[in-house]
């Protein structure tokens, strides 16, 4: 198996996309996505398989990055908060 680092950056319209799309993910990440700067890529740099419980019991196979965060942390964060932006980091 291979693997590389791939980018991504946040979505522009991330409370639409939320409400539309996504509406099984929990406010808190609408929060945490509030947190990573529009535009800026920010390389993934491992996912894993999620499962998540809706509010209505149905089930959700998702998955989550691991990305660095501005503080200089990492975080594992909902792969739908971000969209992809390359392999290249410009």
């Amino acid at each position: 198996m291979k693997s590389c680092t791939f980018y991504v950056v946040n979505r522009e319209n991330y409370d639409t996309d939320h409400n539309d799309f996504f509406p099984y993910i929990s406010a808190e990440y609408v929060k945490i996505a509030k947190n990573f700067k529009p535009g800026k890529r920010y390389p993934v740099l491992a996912v894993k398989d999620v499962t998540i419980i809706a509010d209505d019991d149905s089930v959700i196979e998702t998955s989550q990055f691991l990305v660095p965060t501005e503080n200089q942390n990492f975080m594992w964060v909902q792969s739908e908060i971000f969209k992809f932006a390359g392999m290249n980091p410009e």
